[in-house]
C-alpha cells in the first residue's frame, strides 16, 4: 500500500478531510512565491486543530535558512521538504541539528536528470519526483526513470500533478510500485481548494482500493 502526501493545503477544511481520507503526509508551503503559501499564523490555526499523530511537512524553496531554522524550531516542525534550489549542504546541515525528516524535491524531464539526486541520497529521507515524461509518448520512460531513482534506496514519492488523470495511479503501482504518490493540482476543486471527491478517489486509488 503506497503512502499518500497532500500538497499546497490552505485551509483547516481541506487538511481536516485529507486526514479523514487517510492521508498520510499533509503539506503547507511556506516558499514566498507560492500561490499556495501559508502565513506562520495560518499554519498554527491549522495544524493547531489537527491529530496529534499527523504528519506535517514544512515546504521551503529559496526560502533563508535563518528563516527556515526559525520557523522549525518555533512550530517543532518534524519533517521539512525542500525543493530543488536548496543545496545538499544546507539540507544536510539542518537536518544533523534539528533532527528532522527531509522530503527532496526533483523535477525530471529526462533520465540523465536523476544523477542529481545522488548527493542527496544519504541526506534524503524521501524523494519527491515530478517526471514530465509521464505524459510523453511513452509511459514506459516514466516508469523506468522512476525505477533507476528507486535504486538509489531513498522512498520515492511520484508526483501525479503532471497527470492526466488519478487511473494512471493504478499503472504506476503496478509497473513501479513507489513508496507513495503526492498530489496537488490534480485534486483541486478550485484554487486553493481541494476536491473532496477527487482526493477521496487520490487516497483510495494510492492505497490500492
Amino acid at each position: 500500500m503506497a503512502k499518500v502526501k497532500v500538497s499546497g493545503l490552505t485551509n483547516y477544511n481541506d487538511a481536516l478531510n485529507a486526514t479523514n481520507l487517510g492521508a498520510d503526509f499533509l503539506s503547507f508551503s511556506f516558499i514566498k512565491e507560492s500561490p499556495k503559501k501559508v502565513s506562520e499564523k495560518l499554519f498554527l490555526d491549522i495544524t493547531s486543530k489537527l491529530p496529534p499523530f499527523i504528519n506535517c511537512v514544512a515546504v521551503f524553496g529559496r526560502n533563508k535558512q535563518k528563516d527556515i531554522l526559525r520557523i522549525i524550531k518555533k512550530y517543532s516542525i518534524k519533517n521539512v521538504q525542500f525543493n530543488e534550489e536548496i543545496s545538499s549542504e544546507i539540507c544536510k546541515s539542518i537536518k544533523e541539528t534539528q533532527n528532522i525528516k527531509i522530503f527532496k524535491y526533483f523535477k525530471i524531464n529526462q533520465e540523465s536528470d536523476i544523477l542529481a539526486l545522488a548527493s542527496y541520497k544519504d541526506i534524503a529521507d524521501y524523494f519527491v519526483l515530478s517526471v514530465d515524461c509521464i505524459n510523453g509518448q511513452s509511459s514506459k520512460d516514466s516508469y523506468d526513470i522512476v525505477l533507476k531513482a528507486i535504486d538509489l534506496k531513498v522512498p520515492i514519492f511520484v508526483d501525479v500533478d503532471v497527470m492526466t488523470q488519478l487511473d494512471e495511479i493504478k499503472n504506476f503501482v503496478k509497473n513501479v510500485n513507489p513508496y507513495g504518490f503526492d498530489s496537488d493540482s490534480l485534486i483541486e476543486r478550485l484554487a486553493k481548494r481541494k476536491d473532496y471527491d477527487k482526493m477521496s478517489v487520490f487516497v483510495k486509488t494510492s492505497h490500492g482500493f
